[in-house]
């Protein structure tokens, strides 16, 4: 029994449904019935029976997994991608494949381009976008989330003064010029029962720009995850999202006041790093200012001997600094990293068994839209570690199937802490197989999704 990547039964089961789950196998033993009541789980036995009012979800002798938590991803971009038009590798490697994707783009106003990597006709600008489509308003974002290229029309409609057409972190303008969040309601919650397709009943959005404007439109939508939201100091509790840049380093006294005020309100940092210098920078404010439970680095997309034993000396004994990983850009971009990146930091690219056996408390996340969402393929990338045309990245840091579950078993407030396990208590979030783990293990594949069960 297989299907569709993504299209797993989605069952609600919080406090307003009571449910059944029989004829699964729980953590390797076969057979056995899981009963949910409130949200929880109140009985783990063989033979339960049907109690009135009860929905029944039959497992058909599938593996019965805690549902997945995407340590990091960017929902509303996620939402806004799946409507957007595809400008980068794999499916865009030339300027004539970019012009003829621009041309096709549906509709009669913007045209939302994604994914862009300068392999493909350099940095754009405006003058290179208005030879490609300049009857239509144009923006199209780098695949590392940076920057946007935008035409003269683009610009003439925002409203703003850029010579280039180079939009560097300019996401919260686009934002208020464009209403994007107002439009994007109806297709965050249809992305977000995509994620539930594939296993995922839990989420920490990790966009920098998230503020209490998101806090509110997160409470109007319905959603089939529990989320947990970074952002700015104007939220009221999760981490404070940091974001640095090798060319715009702040002032390291000013960041370390930061840190501390955040700390101060109980607040923890998240510093986005994909470069060794961001890294160490990070490293070495966290070190000054000190550490608290939660504060974590997002990325970590180099890291060689010295950080590593930075990042253990910042942790201590308390192992404070979780590292979030993306193992799926192996795979996605494993190819490009090995053209652009130096050849002796390629074992460090995206670590995982290196941070494992260093002590570092290791989660997992996507990072979609500028990753594949689907977290079976980032596990299946962090067993392998092959990149699209074959390649090994890295080999030393792969991971067992089991290992890299974990990654996305880990609680949603603490990744890399203990993955969370299916017994009396535990919450009714669950990931089910169609087939049994042993037999799911060697695919690590989110076709093998028959349901996913959340407490939303």
């Amino acid at each position: 029994m297989t299907r569709p990547a993504g299209t797993g039964e989605h069952v609600r089961a919080n406090h307003r449904r009571a449910l059944l789950i029989v004829n699964a196998e729980v953590e390797g033993v076969a057979n056995l019935d899981v009963r949910c009541r409130d949200g929880k789980v109140v009985e783990i036995d063989r033979g339960l029976a049907g109690a009135p009012g009860e929905a029944t979800l039959d497992a058909r002798g599938g593996a019965l997994l805690p549902g997945l938590n995407d340590h990091h991803i960017h929902l509303f971009a996620l939402a806004a991608a799946r409507r957007s038009v595809m400008c980068g590798p794999p499916s865009i490697t030339s300027l004539a494949e970019l012009g003829a994707a621009l041309e096709a783009a549906p509709g009669e106003d913007w045209i939302r381009g994604i994914g862009y990597h300068e392999s493909v006709a350099g940095m754009l600008d405006r003058q290179a976008l208005d030879h490609l489509r300049g009857d239509r308003p144009v923006r199209i974002q780098h695949r590392s989330g940076k920057m946007w290229f935008v035409n003269s029309l683009a610009i003439r409609r925002l409203g703003i003064d850029s010579g280039n057409g180079q939009l560097f972190r300019l996401d919260g303008l686009l934002r208020e010029r464009l209403a994007e969040d107002d439009d994007l309601v109806g297709s965050v919650e249809d992305t977000s029962r995509l994620l539930a397709g594939y296993g995922i009943t839990g989420i920490t959005d990790a966009t920098y720009t998230n503020d209490r404007t998101t806090e509110a439109l997160y409470q109007r939508l319905d959603l089939c995850q529990r989320v947990n939201l970074m952002g700015d100091e104007s939220l009221s509790r999760g981490s404070l999202k940091i974001m640095l840049d090798d060319a715009a380093l702040p002032d390291l006294d000013g960041l370390e006041r930061r840190i501390a005020k955040a700390h101060d309100r109980g607040r923890p940092v998240a510093f986005h790093c994909v470069t060794r210098t961001e890294l160490v920078f990070a490293l070495a404010a966290l070190q000054s200012a000190g550490t608290i439970p939660g504060d974590r680095i997002e990325h970590a997309s180099v890291t060689d001997a010295s950080a590593m034993r930075l990042m253990q000396d910042v942790s201590g004994s308390a192992c404070h600094v979780a590292v979030v990983t993306q193992p799926n850009f192996i795979a996605e971009r494993g190819d490009q990293y090995l053209r652009d990146v130096p050849p002796e930091d390629h074992d460090k690219l995206y670590r995982c068994r290196g941070f494992l056996e260093a002590g570092i408390p290791l989660g997992g996340g996507t990072d979609a839209p500028y990753g594949d969402p689907d977290a079976w393929a980032a596990m299946r990338a962090a067993v392998e570690r092959r990149t699209t045309d074959g390649e090994v990245v890295g080999e030393h840091e792969a991971l067992s199937p089991e290992q890299s579950l974990a990654l996305f078993l880990t609680p949603l407030d603490d990744p890399g802490g203990t993955p969370r396990r299916i017994d009396v208590g535990a919450m009714a979030e669950f990931c089910v197989l169609a087939k049994p783990w042993k037999q799911a293990r060697t695919s690590l594949s989110s076709e093998l999704i028959a349901a996913s069960v959340s407490n939303c």
